[in-house]
C-alpha cells in the first residue's frame, strides 16, 4: 500500500473586529468593508471580520460601509491579551431611520452659502454628537428615551434640557468659528436645522 503525504496549513488569526451599530447597539446592518494595510478582512457567520497570518507591526484598519461614516484607526500588531477589536460606527444621513425615531436632521454651510464638511455638531450637555458629510449634511439620532427625558408642553412632548424644552446645538470645525443654536426637538419627529458658520479671521 503506498504511503501518502498530507500537508497541513496552520493558519493563525492576527485580528478578529466586531463592529457595532451606534444607534442600535447591535451589527451594522448593509456591507461593510474593512482593510488592515493592503489586505482585506474575511468575514465569518458570527459577524466578525477576520484578519489572518500577519506580521508584527502597525496597520490602518480602514473601515467602509455605505450607512455609516467611513472610519480609520492605527491598529498594532500583535494587540496583547485576545486578537480583539471592538470599533463602534456612526449612523450618516443615509442610515435609514425609523419614521417614529427622534432626530436631528441639518445643513452646515459657510457665509457664501458653501457646505462645511467635517464640521462636529453635538448637542451640549448631553453625549450626542456627529459630523458633516462631504455636502454638509448631519444627523443626531436619540437613543431610547426615558419619561426623565421629556418634558411635556401642551400636549406634546419634548427632549427635555435641565427645566426647558430648548437644547443647544455647537457645530465647530478647525477653520471656522464655532456656532451655537437653540432647537425644540419633539419625540419622534425629525427637527431640521440649518448653521452657518463663519471663517475664522473673516
Amino acid at each position: 500500500m503506498e504511503s501518502v503525504l498530507v500537508e497541513s496549513t496552520i493558519t493563525k488569526l492576527s485580528l478578529a473586529v466586531s463592529l457595532i451599530d451606534d444607534y442600535t447597539d447591535s451589527q451594522p446592518i448593509g456591507e461593510s468593508k474593512l482593510a488592515l494595510g493592503e489586505k482585506e478582512a474575511i468575514r465569518n457567520r458570527s459577524g466578525y471580520y477576520l484578519f489572518l497570518d500577519l506580521a508584527a507591526g502597525d496597520y490602518p484598519l480602514k473601515v467602509q460601509a455605505r450607512y455609516y461614516f467611513d472610519q480609520e484607526v492605527d491598529i498594532t500588531l500583535p494587540l496583547s491579551g485576545e486578537p480583539l477589536a471592538n470599533l463602534t460606527l456612526k449612523p450618516n444621513p443615509s442610515y435609514p431611520f425609523s419614521e417614529r425615531a427622534t432626530l436631528i436632521r441639518g445643513m452646515v454651510r459657510d457665509t457664501e452659502g458653501e457646505p462645511v464638511p467635517g464640521a462636529t455638531v453635538k448637542i451640549m450637555g448631553k453625549e450626542i454628537e456627529n459630523k458633516t458629510t462631504q455636502k454638509g449634511e448631519f444627523v443626531l439620532y436619540f437613543k431610547a428615551l426615558k419619561e426623565q427625558d421629556i418634558i411635556k408642553v401642551n400636549k406634546k412632548r419634548y427632549v427635555r434640557r435641565d427645566m426647558s424644552r430648548r437644547l443647544r446645538l455647537t457645530a465647530t470645525h478647525p477653520d471656522y468659528k464655532t456656532k451655537t443654536v437653540p432647537v425644540e426637538v419633539e419625540e419622534g419627529k425629525t427637527t431640521a436645522v440649518s448653521i452657518t458658520l463663519k471663517r475664522k479671521g473673516g
